[in-house]
């Protein structure tokens, strides 16, 4: 039998003028995602109101209409300032009781709770111009606020604990992105048992190392879990440590394009090829342009959509990377 594995994609809440996923284009949206073969859609929000619980409920229903298994990403910030959440001694019991009211409002509709997002970056003080830069690695404690660090660790340890209570039968993941895994084996030897380990990782990545390096470190380091990818993609963002002909080359729309259709397939490919069991899935992100974090100058965060997109959402147009994935997943019957 050969190796399979579900594609998924990442969408966002509505109701901020940050996303361009208007409320209205929900069905259309996901729609797009089975027309690709999408089999997990990846869902961001936090659960700071009644109005957010009913969003949430309101994608799910729509997600399992269509057959599809739902990740839903708690993106809470809270862990990182005291003053909203309270010293460090009490963030482990603030994020049980917090994930619990999620979890047990939401039960048996989740199949993977994502707890935070890239705690890794905001623990080195989000400097991801210098993800993949020697010496700002992420695999040493000491490249970490520790302040930020001890966070994290309390805050993974309580939300963990939260989700079991309210929902056993939901899996939970921890991500993180390139190779910043210093912060995730320290929540592992400190008792943070998550289900699954999430990857961030994007085509930028790819051209410095390879992730089959990255699983095969992480699985020394915590054996036996699953793994995700919870985030992949070309990536169009400029750096300053790139040289300027690839930078001037992501901010042409034909290039980008072009690069964003061939190398979508060719990862696919080759997280196939690895033909390991231990990986879940791959999520792409997203799946709308972000129009409105593109202002006076080009943005690459505006770009990852596999179509594109008006500010709310509408006058949608898909992208060659939109027909490129889909006849993959078509063609690898994943």
């Amino acid at each position: 039998m050969s190796f399979s594995l579900p594609i998924g994609m990442n969408i966002h809440r509505w109701g901020t003028p940050f996303f361009a996923y208007d409320k209205s284009h929900l069905s259309d949206n996901l729609d797009a995602c089975r027309e690709l073969g999408i089999k997990l859609i990846r869902y961001n929000n936090s659960f700071r109101s009644e109005n957010a619980a009913r969003d949430i409920s309101t994608v799910v229903g729509e997600v399992k209409k269509r057959d599809m298994q739902m990740m839903l990403v708690i993106d809470d910030q809270g862990w990182r300032d005291k003053e909203v959440t309270g010293e460090i001694d009490s963030l482990e019991e603030y994020y049980e009781n917090y994930m619990y009211c999620i979890a047990d409002s939401l039960k048996g509709k989740i199949e993977i709770y994502q707890l935070f997002n890239e705690m890794d970056i905001a623990g080195m003080r989000g400097d991801i111009a210098n993800i993949i830069l020697p010496g700002k690695d992420g695999r040493e404690k000491g490249e970490y606020d520790s302040i930020l660090w001890e966070r994290a660790v309390a805050s993974v340890k309580g939300a963990i604990k939260g989700i079991k209570k309210g929902d056993p039968d939901a899996k939970t993941c921890v991500n993180f992105a390139w190779w910043h895994t210093a912060l995730i084996y320290e929540m592992y030897r400190r008792g943070c048992d998550f289900d699954i380990i999430g990857i961030d990782w994007y085509s930028d990545c790819e051209e410095v190392s390879s992730i089959d390096k990255l699983i095969d470190d992480v699985k020394k380091n915590i054996p036996g879990k699953d793994f995700i990818i919870c985030e992949t993609n070309f990536w169009m963002h400029p750096m300053g440590r790139d040289p300027v002909e690839k930078q001037n080359a992501l901010k042409v729309k034909e290039l980008r394009d072009e690069n964003q259709k061939k190398w979508v397939p060719e990862f696919i490919e080759k997280i196939v090829g690895l033909k390991d069991p231990s990986i879940l899935g791959i999520v792409f992100y997203e799946l709308l342009d972000e129009p409105y974090y593109e202002k006076e100058d080009y943005c690459g965060e505006a770009h990852f959509g596999f179509i594109e997109c008006d500010a709310n959402g509408g006058n949608k147009l898909k992208k060659p990377a939109y027909e490129s994935l889909k006849n993959c997943i078509k063609n690898l019957n994943l």
